[in-house]
């Protein structure tokens, strides 16, 4: 009876820990936007941003932008997660939350 309570609580460790990643498939979000310089942000700019809706100036941070993509006003279709960290600016809205782009490619 010990045998089987131990090789079940090994069973059952390993399909605890053996969990398989999918991060990329459910969490990533996938748009249109225009890249865009918003200023030098050692001077309370916002740097190069990803505005997601150019009429409503919301727009995201990405933490990995490509130099070949630092073309203001280009537009480009990407997709992204959202991380855990602020995006600091001195900006009148809520801290922005800063992404990471799993993939960006001209539009």
């Amino acid at each position: 009876m010990k045998k089987i309570l131990f090789i079940a609580g090994i069973v059952l460790l390993a399909m605890v820990s053996c969990k398989k990643d999918n991060t990329n498939a459910s969490t990533d979000t996938c748009t249109k936007a225009m890249v865009y310089y918003g200023g030098d942000p050692n001077v309370d700019g916002l740097g190069w941003i990803l505005l997601t809706d150019t009429a409503a100036f919301k727009y995201q941070v990405p933490d990995n932008l490509d130099g070949q993509f630092k073309i203001d006003s280009l537009m480009v279709d990407i997709c992204y997660v959202v991380t855990g960290k602020d995006f600091v600016c001195f900006c009148s809205t809520p801290p922005q939350k800063i992404v990471h782009l799993t993939s960006i490619k001209v539009h």
